[in-house]
């Protein structure tokens, strides 16, 4: 396993968050939950595959599943910029939250991305950014890394490892 320091990416996590917006149908994600889980299988695939870290963000084992703590803070910073978010009211306490991208595609830069990366961004797109929220809830609460945790705790990405994905299932290749 790696021993390497792991630092957040300011840069990385926000190209990976836009990526993801662009690349999910009509270039529209709805829900900051589906956000956060297809932030984590990004960071979480990109480790098991390359073995170093991508973005770098912390994720915690929340009750609706992984959610990296910088979340909130890159959405408050690009909100306006490069996206707008939407909030449509359901229930009684919950917001969805829709983001829609600000910039015409053409106008958006990945060049922090590396190639190795959009590979695994590609393949998360792929696989889970036709599902909702709570699907990809609940596929993150069977996953290794999520359940050696408690409540509330850090996700080390070096749990990756225990998923047993092959290199196909985590990047198309």
């Amino acid at each position: 396993m790696s021993n390497q320091k792991i630092k957040f990416n300011n840069k990385k996590f926000k190209e990976a968050i836009l990526y993801l917006i662009l690349n999910s149908p009509n270039s529209i994600l709805k829900g900051k939950k589906k956000l956060a889980k297809l932030l984590y299988f990004a960071d979480f695939n990109f480790f098991e595959a390359y073995e170093k870290s991508f973005t770098g963000a912390t994720y915690r084992a929340l009750p609706m599943g992984p959610v990296p703590d910088e979340l909130e803070y890159i959405l408050k910073k690009i909100n306006g910029k490069e996206i707008k978010i939407l909030k449509k009211k359901i229930g009684l306490e919950n917001d969805l939250w829709i983001f829609v991208l600000n910039k015409k595609p053409d106008d958006l830069k990945f060049d922090s991305i590396t190639k190795e990366e959009k590979l695994v961004l590609n393949k998360v797109c792929k696989d889970y950014s036709s599902l909702n929220g709570k699907t990809l809830e609940t596929i993150s609460h069977t996953e290794a890394p999520f359940n050696a945790v408690t409540q509330g705790e850090k996700i080390p990405y070096e749990l990756s490892f225990y998923r047993g994905k092959n290199l196909a299932e985590l990047t198309n290749k």
